[in-house]
């Protein structure tokens, strides 16, 4: 039996650290590109959009939903990517369904004192989720998100744990 892979993107912008790159159930991967965040749609193959707004260069996203749990995003009208930065930052983007436009949510407030190195989550509910995040200043931090049920309601985020 014989496989055939081919390549279909070069992401020549892409910032060389491990998990930069994520897949969401929307059917589009994200990843660091210095200071913002690029989307790439592989239909199109190509980069649809830029999200601008870190001060330091991206080192991970994450998808809520991630494509693990696309199940459960059949009746979302919205979907949401986390990005986090060298300088330890994590910001929270909404991708709506309906007309596919991007919107700055919010920044998680004083998340990690070094640089963020990775983030992963789970959808709990389709308006519950909870993420953890780990930093080069050697923290974890577990974090739970209110999600709207509707396109431009508000987030709300509270942290469970922190500092293990």
């Amino acid at each position: 039996m014989s496989c055939e892979v081919k390549r279909v993107f070069v992401g020549a912008g892409c910032n060389r650290v491990v998990n930069n790159v994520s897949w969401g159930a929307s059917d589009l991967v994200a990843f660091g590109a210095h200071n913002a965040v690029a989307i790439f749609c592989p239909k199109k193959a190509q980069i649809v959009t830029t999200l601008p707004g870190h001060k330091a260069s991206v080192n991970c996203t994450f998808w809520l939903p991630s494509t693990k749990f696309a199940y459960k995003a059949q009746r979302l009208q919205q979907h949401y990517l986390l990005s986090g930065d060298a300088d330890g930052a994590i910001m929270l983007w909404e991708f709506s369904l309906i007309d596919g436009k991007w919107k700055y949510v919010l920044t998680v407030p004083q998340p990690h004192k070094k640089g963020v190195t990775c983030i992963s989550g789970i959808m709990l509910s389709a308006n519950e989720a909870i993420f953890a995040s780990t930093s080069s200043d050697g923290t974890v931090n577990i974090w739970e998100i209110i999600l709207p049920m509707t396109v431009g309601g508000e987030c709300r985020l509270g942290v469970w744990i922190t500092r293990f």
